[in-house]
């Protein structure tokens, strides 16, 4: 009956869907090494052109993978998303060498709480009621334009604990994100629509903010602890 079926695409998949999503998770695998590479670059030449570059190639590549997937071959877009990602990693690089230089201990640690809180997340998505989820996406939306709003204010007004409320806030939106984007892609997926490259996109998106909030947040503890 409907209702068995609709429950048994959810709680374990059925193989298309399923092979969906593990093509998704590798995408996002090989986005998140290709964004390290690119951090790593640049963290070692420190060029202000790389930064600049990486923020152009981000919008290139993100248009070219965005329109291309009826014209051009799945391999070719993997290449478009890694750039993509790799452009991602030099624009950071910045942040991720002003950490190194408080504690380099701080970069591995981010980066273990953020894969075990995206793992989690994505998995709870994945097991919870379908579409159970969806409905923060409106709220999502809200709230980040919300924090937008906020942020731009704080560019003038410089109040610490205003921009420090901003990367806490940014990281809870940012881990709901994990779970409304994880069950987004079933329920795309179930629709008909396969462009497991573009999906990966939200996915990888929603890991890279939840890190670098981490490391804002851990970098800015590391330093009061210090100062104590």
């Amino acid at each position: 009956d409907y209702q068995k079926a609709v429950v048994s695409t959810q709680s374990t998949g059925d193989k298309s869907t399923r092979s969906h999503l593990k093509n998704v998770y590798a995408c996002v695998a090989v986005e998140i090494v290709a964004a390290a590479l690119g951090a790593a670059v640049n963290c070692y030449f420190k060029s202000s052109v790389l930064h600049f570059a990486g923020l152009l190639g981000m919008m290139a590549f993100m248009f070219m993978t965005a329109t291309s997937h009826q014209t051009t071959a799945p391999l070719k877009r993997l290449g478009y998303v890694t750039a993509l990602a790799a452009c991602l990693g030099l624009e950071s690089s910045y942040l991720i060498d002003y950490v190194i230089k408080v504690d380099p201990s701080i970069i591995v640690t981010a980066f273990v709480t953020t894969s075990v809180v995206f793992v989690s997340f994505s998995l709870s998505a994945l097991y919870a009621e379908r579409r159970s989820m969806l409905f923060l996406g409106s709220l999502l939306t809200t709230a980040l334009t919300g924090l937008l709003i906020l942020s731009f204010a704080n560019f003038f007004f410089r109040v610490p604990s205003l921009a420090l409320f901003s990367v806490y806030a940014s990281l809870v939106i940012s881990c709901l994100f994990v779970m409304y984007d994880t069950q987004l892609i079933v329920e795309k997926k179930l629709q008909g629509q396969n462009d497991f490259i573009w999906h990966s996109v939200d996915l990888f998106l929603d890991f890279i903010i939840i890190f670098k909030n981490l490391l804002v947040i851990l970098t800015d503890k590391e330093k009061k602890r210090r100062k104590n």
